[in-house]
């Protein structure tokens, strides 16, 4: 009875407030989710030989952190991406985050990526009450549902409170982000772990992540990511 009811409430809210795609705001039909085909499909797809990809696995794998890259999406400002993404962090609409991670362990299934945990970038507890939940949790939630690489969110936290990065330069984020991360679980000794995040710009955070996780012992870092941005 319960069950009914509920499903009579929805249905009365999608009467009067018909749902819209959070990017394009025309109406979703029947069983669309929050974004229309049509944004996903219009969202530039991140290759191996797309020079931002090339540039951004460099500067990961130089500093021997990070072991390899995978990426599903290019963050362009103005985009239906950022849209998404800002309805994610910003407007609190989680399932997305969902989607997102389910798009992505798709990916990593196709490319033949494991690991032993999925462990993503935590955010500070000060950040965590503001937004309620961790955008980057959601994610590597629904990579796991895909793949079934088990979460490891406790794995690696968060020490010091940073400001927000998007008006920084590449030096003052690494600055920004040095001893960011402490990672005191024996779990990630000689084990294989990808590192989840949203969005990857200088892969300041990933590094400083990675790095906490490196000397607690992991043997290998995959960093994934949403999208990569310029």
């Amino acid at each position: 009875m319960l069950k009914l009811f509920r499903s009579f409430i929805d249905a009365l809210l999608d009467f009067v407030y018909p749902p819209t795609c959070v990017s394009c705001e025309r109406l979703l039909r029947r069983g669309q989710d929050h974004v229309c085909p049509e944004c996903w499909a219009s969202i530039r797809q991140v290759s191996t030989g797309l020079p931002l990809y090339l540039e951004t696995r460099d500067k990961l794998l130089v500093t021997g952190t990070v072991d390899e890259l995978v990426s599903l999406y290019v963050f362009e400002k103005e985009g239906h991406f950022q849209k998404i993404v800002h309805s994610l962090k910003y407007s609190g609409v989680q399932a997305v985050g969902l989607e997102i991670g389910r798009q992505l362990g798709a990916l990593l299934n196709e490319k033949g990526v494991w690991a032993d945990a999925l462990v993503p970038i935590p955010l500070h507890k000060r950040k965590l009450r503001e937004r309620g939940y961790n955008q980057s949790e959601l994610i590597a939630r629904g990579i796991s549902g895909v793949t079934h690489i088990p979460l490891g969110s406790d794995m690696i936290r968060r020490k010091k409170f940073t400001q927000t990065q998007t008006t920084l330069s590449l030096e003052e984020r690494r600055n920004n982000m040095e001893e960011a991360f402490f990672c005191e679980s024996s779990e990630v000794r000689e084990k294989t772990v990808i590192l989840v995040d949203d969005i990857i710009t200088t892969g300041s955070t990933i590094q400083s992540c990675a790095g906490a996780l490196k000397k607690a012992g992991a043997l290998r870092i995959i960093a994934v990511s949403a999208a990569l941005a310029e």
